[in-house]
């Protein structure tokens, strides 16, 4: 079996302490030894999804990141042609070492077109949004307005993987805008959908992958590169962004934690994060 997991609101906590339950840990490694595979399959982009220490602790066999834009697959073979891992480009390099030591194979990495970069941050200032790029090395942030409570979040988190949206050399996967009583959402979403594909996440909250590309797609893609029937899948998540790719599989798991309606469309509801959600859930399919 593969196994998909989210990683906020399914192997952390979504409250700023972002807890990694010891049990959730325990359960992937456990899993991994019997011989089943774990993806994290994820909106954040590369350097969100690998490079906190909670997320370093679970030897993951591949990632989805930026809502299927961007995969990569642990791949041991590489090791053969280079004993000391390079440094690492996570924009442009084909084969990514983590976890110190591990080499990972890029298979997918689409970014924003340069000629949508300027559409982009004019129609969020024209519309009044607070906009963040979001690209495999860092994030792109708009310091020519206040930044908003969650913007400023994210920024405070880690200002050392921060630049401006008027980078002339940004790349970035995919976007998210928060939005006040002063926006107009409408207009910024007529202006950018023909490229992209909104998505509200609820409390003023969008975000916007590219068109085409999702978390279902990302597992669709998993499963060709390895050639895995996707009924040997499980997928794990807790809210409307993790909509897509619980219903792409027939066996989805939902946390206790995760959105009311999304329940009765499951296959399995499992326990809240912090109570051993994650083990109860891969020993309810015996993989533990």
């Amino acid at each position: 079996m593969i196994v998909f997991f989210d990683i906020d609101g399914t192997l952390i906590t979504e409250d700023e302490k972002q807890t990694l339950p010891a049990s959730t840990v325990a359960a992937i490694t456990q899993m991994r030894e019997n011989g089943h595979m774990a993806f994290v399959n994820t909106g954040r982009t590369l350097f969100n999804a690998t490079m906190w220490p909670y997320m370093q602790k679970i030897p993951f066999d591949g990632f989805v990141c930026a809502c299927g834009s961007d995969i990569l697959i642990r791949d041991e073979s590489a090791t053969e042609q280079n004993e000391i891992p390079p440094r690492v480009n996570l924009e442009t390099d084909d084969v990514i070492w983590l976890y110190d030591t591990v080499p990972f194979r890029r298979y997918i990495n689409v970014t924003v077109p340069v000629e949508l970069h300027a559409l982009i941050v004019n129609a969020a200032r024209e519309a009044r949004m607070d906009l963040m790029l979001e690209g495999p090395d860092r994030f792109y942030f708009d310091f020519s307005r206040p930044l908003s409570h969650g913007a400023d979040v994210l920024y405070t988190r880690d200002p050392g993987h921060c630049a401006s949206v008027d980078d002339r050399d940004k790349c970035f996967n995919k976007f998210v805008t928060w939005e006040n009583e002063n926006s107009l959402p409408g207009q910024f979403v007529q202006a950018v959908s023909p490229w992209f594909d909104p998505l509200d996440r609820g409390n003023h909250f969008r975000e916007f992958p590219l068109r085409g590309f999702s978390k279902a797609s990302g597992i669709r893609a998993v499963c060709r590169i390895l050639n895995v029937p996707i009924d040997e899948c499980i997928v794990i998540g807790d809210s409307v962004n993790d909509e897509a790719m619980l219903k792409a599989v027939r066996h989805s798991v939902l946390m206790g934690n995760g959105t009311e309606r999304l329940k009765p469309e499951v296959e399995f509801v499992t326990r809240n994060v912090e109570d051993d959600g994650i083990a109860y859930a891969l020993r309810h399919y015996g993989l533990i």
